[in-house]
Parts: structure tokens; sequence; C-alpha cells
């Protein structure tokens, strides 16, 4: 039996998930599918530019794991462009990484650091300094 997949570390969802080519309708085109970890894979090398060492770092998988990742994202992608197949961006196995956010006071300017999910920021609601309106950046 096969060891169970861990999850693989993601900083940012993609805004869109769905593409395809233009003029053609739907149903007449073949459907490819990446998984969310396969786009983050793809972000850290093709824009934030990282080697494949450190993005593997920041996946929290191994360097031979995050490059099968890599491989297999950019062949999807090629089918899809060489075949006009359109790409789905959805599911996989992965969690949103904790990162480190800066809080801003809007009462008394007080600002601090906290590391946290993304998606917990938005319920940081009062400072610890003076209980005024927080502003998470």
């Amino acid at each position: 039996m096969a060891r169970p997949q861990k999850e693989r570390m993601v900083e940012k969802i993609p805004k869109v998930i769905y593409y395809k080519p233009a003029g053609i309708p739907l149903n007449e085109i073949k459907e490819l599918s990446l998984t969310i970890e396969q786009m983050e894979s793809i972000r850290l090398i093709d824009i934030e530019l990282l080697d494949q060492a450190t993005a593997a770092e920041k996946m929290n998988v191994s360097r031979p794991t995050f490059n099968r990742i890599l491989n297999k994202a950019r062949q999807i992608i090629a089918l899809a462009l060489w075949q006009g197949a359109a790409i789905r961006i959805e599911g996989g196995n992965f969690q949103i990484a904790e990162m480190g956010k800066r809080l801003y006071c809007n009462k008394c300017g007080y600002t601090w650091e906290i590391v946290i999910k993304k998606e917990v920021c938005q319920h940081m609601k009062k400072c610890p300094h003076c209980e005024g309106e927080v502003i998470c950046e």
C-alpha cells in the first residue's frame, strides 16, 4: 500500500480558475485539469523566479517531488496550448500556508506582526494596545 500523500503548502489561490481558447464553444473542446499545487509550482518558479530548492521548501515537499509537480503542470499547460484545450484549476492536496501578517491600529497607530493563516486576518478586530480598530496589511 502506498504511503499517503502529505499536504502541500500553497500561499495563493489563483483568482481565475478556468481558461479556454477564444472563439471555440465549450462543447467542442477537451478540458484538462491543473491542481492548485501545480499552479503554485508554476507561480513560484515562473512568476516569483525562485530556484527549485527554495520553491520546494515553501511548498513543504522534497526537491524531486516539487520537480514532478512542476513538470506535470508544464506538460498540462503545453498540451492545452498545443491541442486547443481548456484548463480548469481545481482540487489537489494542499493547505493554505501560514504567513506573517502586519497589523495596524487605526486609533493609536500601533503596529505588530503575527503569523496566522491568511483567512484569520479578517477576524482580527481589536488592537491589543488600545482596543482600536485593526487594519490587516
